[in-house]
């Protein structure tokens, strides 16, 4: 009698909510995101894309190549399918008067000419201008311009540490000084960490902040602590951090990146290196600008895991050479490019491998934006718990690997004036 009351009372209230009171079913279900390119940022990020709503920071020392790792991840969603992309919107918030237009077009160009279409960057603002922008000119346009929420969205701060702050700003135009005590930053990153959620709303919309990363006292024990400018509330609220450091190459032409994720909230902490190489044939060579080694990156996460190596090879079998060839008996590739390799990663044919790999380095399926539609229309139109769970005996079963939803890329955006209007009435 009790366990009917209860399921009975549970139905009539997801069947009235909308879509708010959800199981743990339907919330592992409907996960979305942007999609990843590399299984290297797959497994940074512990899931197959970027997931909507979720604010990340990208923190590190000086020259930790910081910039350019978001540079990377804006070109992604902004590129057109044809070129590799997700053909969405992104919009660079320079906030530290030193962003380098050669650097930021030399990573622009790995992703063709009408990325530009859908990508600006915007200056001359405070770290709360630039929040009052987002919240008062780019949410409220997307929502009068797309509507569909089909278009991913992007938004780069680059960077919090560096950024200016109006109060800060009228107390030195009025004193000179500003004395000590000054946590506007703070304030700021604190109000708009809590409440960017519920600004988002629906939008299928992504934050990524660069910051600075500083070393604090050493403590009595362990290794030193790591702080970044802003205030403890963007490191509760982030869903991922990544800490970058950086060793140069021996050819000069370039860096090798060690990515850490200092917290993330969807799975274990993850590690892995990639090289960023410089652009030696300058901008005249089309479709190839500083770039990084994501390919090769891959490999190597899968050739010398951190642990479990011998079990991850009965899954898929890799190794890496020094000349970066690889060989996968796996796929039967014996001494190919890192590219090709991927390529054979990613191939349909292999996807039992590549789903078994994503259990065993615990990746996250989630579903792109071309689902995420219709999982709105659902929660509007009432049907979202349109087969409810029955209750059943607790029995033991044997543990089973989930069938999970294919990620695929979503179709290119409709074209849109969007910054055009931005950039009129900012």
């Amino acid at each position: 009698m009790g366990v009917s009351a209860i399921h009975s009372m549970m139905e009539a209230l997801r069947k009235d909510d909308g879509g708010i009171v959800t199981s743990v079913k339907e919330l592992k279900e409907n996960q979305y995101g942007f999609p990843l390119a590399h299984y290297a940022q797959q497994y940074l990020f512990g899931a197959t894309g970027l997931r909507i709503k979720v604010f990340n920071s990208i923190s590190g020392m000086p020259q930790a190549c910081k910039s350019p790792l978001l540079f990377d991840l804006m070109g992604h969603v902004c590129a057109s399918p044809e070129n590799g992309g997700l053909g969405g919107l992104g919009f660079l918030y320079e906030l530290e008067d030193k962003i380098s237009p050669t650097l930021l077009e030399g990573v622009m160009a790995n992703y063709g000419e009408d990325v530009y279409e859908r990508f600006s960057v915007i200056k001359d603002l405070t770290l709360d201008g630039a929040f009052k922008h987002i919240c008062k000119k780019i949410i409220p346009m997307y929502r009068k311009h797309m509507g569909s929420c089909e278009t991913p969205i992007i938004l780069g701060l680059d960077s919090i540490g560096g950024a200016a702050a109006s109060d800060t700003l009228s107390k030195l135009e009025s004193d000179g000084v500003a004395g000590k005590g000054f946590y506007e930053k703070a304030h700021f990153m604190k109000y708009f960490c809590e409440n960017a959620g519920a600004l988002i709303g629906d939008i299928p919309m992504v934050v990524v902040c660069i910051n600075q990363e500083k070393e604090a006292a050493a403590a009595a024990y362990g290794p030193p602590q790591k702080t970044v400018t802003g205030g403890k509330s963007q490191v509760f609220k982030d869903g991922c951090m990544i800490s970058s450091s950086y060793k140069a190459l021996a050819s000069g032409d370039g860096k090798i990146l060690t990515l850490r994720t200092t917290k993330l909230s969807f799975a274990d902490a993850r590690k892995i290196e990639v090289a960023f190489r410089w652009n030696k044939y300058g901008t005249e060579k089309a479709g190839y600008g500083h770039h990084f080694d994501w390919a090769l990156a891959t490999a190597k996460c899968l050739a010398d895991p951190e642990k479990g190596v011998g079990e991850i090879r009965d899954i898929c079998d890799v190794k890496v050479a020094d000349s970066g060839l690889v060989t996968c008996p796996t796929f039967n590739l014996k001494s190919v490019p890192a590219e090709e390799f991927e390529a054979a990663l990613f191939d349909p044919a292999n996807s039992k491998t590549l789903d078994a790999l994503y259990v065993y380095q615990k990746i996250d399926k989630i579903k792109d934006l071309s689902s995420y539609k219709a999982y709105l229309k659902s929660k509007k139109d009432g049907t979202f718990h349109a087969e409810p769970e029955t209750p059943v005996e607790v029995t033991v079963t044997k543990k089973r690997i989930r069938k999970a939803v294919p990620v695929s890329l979503p179709e290119e955006a409709p074209a849109t004036d969007l910054i055009d209007k931005l950039a009129g009435e900012s």
